[in-house]
């Protein structure tokens, strides 16, 4: 299982870069987790947006989200022109009216996401958990021959994902909150410590911090996040791609 994260800032992009998105390529699989701002052009430098299976919206704040439409444009020249023959599956926690506004029914089918039962998606296990964010929010755990990566999404401080994220190969979490930073008021996140901590507790492999404030102490956070969890840690900053 290939992870290639494609954007990793909370709130906004900066120069050249992307908010939150992540491509996990199997054998027969690639999945989107999120489609932020400046995704899509970041993920044709991994692969063919016909060739993907489907995509997960966490939850439905613009920093997640703001590419869907521009890539149901993409799909939609794609099957006119019959280079793509199925509809994309576009996985997401629809609580309101408001949320269908941006679905376009003629090029996606659009599957409503709710913590149940595990199910897959080709030959990916995929496992939801309700996080505590300022919306209805998922984390998303994908087992692949054995190899668990887990994305955190947007949260707070949650003790049940402590549990999903248990043994994870890597663990890709969000740590918005940085000492001095402006980015956030902090409700409904978490800071590089609290990642940490989770980590640890989880017996994770590898830990990835992402939605990062574009005027975080990235230093500070890294230490923080290491100081928990009692190994070395990554941010988005410097690693794109994991192999598990």
């Amino acid at each position: 299982m290939k992870i290639d994260v494609l954007g990793c800032w909370g709130g906004y992009p900066s120069l050249g870069g992307a908010t939150a998105g992540y491509l996990v390529t199997t054998s027969e699989s690639k999945i989107l987790l999120d489609c932020g701002s400046g995704v899509l052009s970041k993920i044709s430098e991994k692969t063919k947006v016909e060739d993907l299976n489907a995509v997960f919206l966490s939850h439905f704040h613009y920093d997640h989200t703001a590419d869907v439409g521009v890539l149901q444009y993409i799909i939609k020249g794609l099957l006119r022109t019959k280079k793509r023959k199925e509809k994309l599956k576009l996985y997401a926690p629809i609580v309101s009216n408001k949320d269908l506004n941006f679905i376009d029914e003629e090029v996606s089918e659009l599957i409503t996401i709710k913590e149940e039962n595990a199910f897959k998606i080709n030959d990916i296990k995929i496992e939801l958990l309700q996080v505590s964010h300022t919306i209805t929010c998922y984390a998303v755990k994908l087992t692949y021959k054995g190899k668990i990566f887990v994305y955190s999404a947007d949260t707070a401080f949650n003790e049940r994902l402590i549990k999903f994220a248990e043994y994870a190969d890597l663990f890709i979490c969000e740590a918005t909150i940085s000492p001095n930073s402006t980015h956030t008021t902090g409700e409904g996140h978490m800071d590089a410590a609290e990642a940490g901590r989770i980590a640890k507790e989880a017996s994770v492999n590898e830990l990835l911090l992402t939605h990062l404030p574009h005027d975080g102490d990235f230093n500070l956070m890294k230490q923080q996040a290491e100081d928990s969890f009692g190994k070395p840690v990554l941010t988005a900053l410097e690693k794109q791609e994991f192999y598990l």
